[in-house]
Formats: C-alpha cells, sequence, structure tokens
C-alpha cells in the first residue's frame, strides 16, 4: 500500500483517481475550492501555485507519490489569460515537483497529447515537441520545469474523457447529452486523436507507478480516430440516434486559440512497458456505458462537496 497525493482532486482525472486508488492506498486528495469528500481519502483545500503551500503539504504528509493532476485547461481562457495559464501550469508544477523531491516522494505530472502542432502522425516521446497555442506551450513548460527539479519524474502525455465529478463535461458527456435530448451536435472530421477513458487512465497510472516508471510516455488510446468518428461510436453504443451528430471542420467555428490537427502519438513505449496494447475506442466506450448502467456518475458527483476556499 502507498501514500498518493492527488493534486486536483475535484477534475475530471483526479477525482477518478481518487476513487479508485483509495481502495488499495493511502490518499491524501488536495483541490482548490472543491473538497473530495470520500471515507478513507484524507481531504485538503489548498492554492498549490503558491510555493509555500506546495513545500507545507506535500513535506506534510510525506507521500510515496504525488500525482499532478491539477492544471488550468482551457485552452481559449489559456489564449486570454496567458499570466494564469504559465502561473498554473508551468510555476505551480515547479513548486510541487520541488516539493516531492524536497520530501522524498516521486512525482507523475500529468501532461498533454497538445504539445505537439500535429503537423504529423505517430510521434513518439523522443519527438521534439512544438506546441502551437498558450496552453500547450505553459503545459510543456510544465513538463520542463518539473524535469529540472525533479530528473526522475513521470511524464505522462495523454487526452482522456469520461464521467466528471464537476460541472464541467468531458466529450463524451458532451455528445451523450445533446443525443439524449434530441439536439443537434457537430463533431470534427479533421481533428484526429487517440481518446481514452479516463477510468482506463487510472489503471495504467497505478500500473506505471508500480513499475516506478520514469521519463515521457505516451499514454492514450489505440485508435486514432476523429472526433466526429468518436461521437458516431459513442451513438452506436448508447443506440441513440447518430444522425443528430453532424461532421464539421476546425476552421468553421472560429475558435480563438490555433488546434492541432492530429494527435495520434504512438504508444508502443508504454505498451512495451506493461506487456498490453491500449484500449481500443469501442472498449472505452463500452466500459463509459456500463458505468452509467451501475450508477458511477451520481456516486462520483457525491464525492464533491461545496466551494469552500479559506486562502490557505
Amino acid at each position: 500500500m502507498a501514500k498518493i497525493l492527488v493534486t486536483g482532486a475535484s477534475g475530471l482525472l483526479g477525482s477518478n483517481l481518487v476513487l479508485e486508488a483509495v481502495q488499495h492506498h493511502d490518499v491524501i486528495a488536495v483541490s482548490h475550492t472543491h473538497p473530495v469528500c470520500l471515507e478513507g481519502a484524507e481531504t485538503v483545500l489548498a492554492d498549490l501555485s503558491l510555493p509555500e503551500n506546495a513545500n507545507r503539504i506535500i513535506c506534510q504528509y510525506a507521500p510515496d507519490w504525488v500525482i499532478h493532476c491539477a492544471a488550468y485547461t482551457n485552452v481559449d481562457q489559456c489564449e486570454k489569460n496567458p499570466d494564469i495559464a504559465f502561473r498554473l501550469n508551468r510555476d505551480m508544477s515547479r513548486w510541487v515537483a520541488q516539493a516531492t523531491k524536497t520530501c522524498g516522494g516521486r512525482l507523475v505530472y500529468i501532461s498533454t497529447d497538445a504539445v505537439f502542432d500535429g503537423s504529423k502522425s505517430g510521434y513518439g516521446e523522443e519527438d521534439i515537441p512544438q506546441p502551437n497555442n498558450i496552453y500547450s506551450q505553459s503545459k510543456l513548460d510544465g513538463e520542463r520545469v518539473a524535469t529540472e527539479e525533479d530528473p526522475d519524474v513521470m511524464i505522462v502525455r495523454t487526452n482522456f474523457y469520461g464521467w466528471n465529478a464537476g460541472e464541467k463535461k468531458s466529450l463524451a458527456e458532451w455528445f451523450l447529452e445533446h443525443l439524449e435530448e434530441g439536439r443537434i451536435c457537430r463533431g470534427f472530421t479533421d481533428v484526429f486523436v487517440k481518446l481514452l477513458l479516463v477510468n482506463d487512465l487510472v489503471d495504467l497510472l497505478l500500473q506505471m507507478m508500480e513499475r516506478k516508471c520514469e521519463g515521457i510516455y505516451h499514454v492514450l488510446g489505440n485508435d486514432c480516430t476523429s472526433k466526429y468518428g468518436f461521437g458516431i461510436q459513442l451513438a452506436q453504443v448508447f443506440k441513440l440516434d447518430e444522425r443528430l451528430i453532424q461532421s464539421a471542420n476546425l476552421d468553421q467555428i472560429g475558435l480563438l486559440a490555433p488546434r492541432a490537427r492530429n494527435l495520434c502519438l504512438d504508444t508502443s513505449k508504454v505498451s512495451n512497458v506493461l506487456g498490453r496494447e491500449m484500449p481500443s475506442v469501442e472498449t472505452g466506450l463500452c466500459r463509459f456505458y456500463e458505468l452509467k448502467q451501475r450508477g458511477y456518475p451520481k456516486s462520483l458527483k457525491s464525492l464533491i462537496g461545496e466551494k469552500n476556499y479559506e486562502g490557505n
């Protein structure tokens, strides 16, 4: 049993990670404003972008692992607010990495496939990133400073969906809401990704930690699909009307920040380390469906308490 501290514990990855990890590990769930209330997990509210808070909390609990999920992920808001993006995605990562190293733990830094510009397919871990917006640059800077502070850091570049404990909807939840309500929605036919169900990502992270992995890993789904194609497969799994999903091109939407069009990264490194293929889109969506049937989304949302930040 390991002691695991999760930052960003009320977010999509953080909340699912806490819910799974608490079954076999001691878990400290750190969030900024919304407490994660789960029997067996220690709840901490703190702003880790303040270096003194990161050091105090991480050294107080002295975890074996820190999984740094906290980040500013709204791509267009990052473009509007670069100072906030770099403070939360770069500077906070430095403080967390520094404190983890000082206090004797190991760090997992959750990064993004978007550190690449999407000008080709099949990026490997050795390829040189080329960010094309503020969000991706700030996350790449987070990788850099985390590695400077802790050369043994495990960096995980990923792209995931799933049931969210908070109000923000993942791509799958967004498609599903429109389909269940009979509303037309659009999916990009010119944006290609390898999406991974967050629950599968949690399983993979815990396996990688057991193996004490270090360095950069691309941890994504096995299938390269357009976002439109992903929506169609989701409609088929849930037996909903796929005709409600209309095809669209990225240029039609008028987004503020540029986006990469092909982020189908090579996942052979992590597959070789773990001795398994990454989950397919169909496998992930079937599990996503089964979780709904079991009442998992309701259980997950019950973890998040009312906003309660006192500035610690």
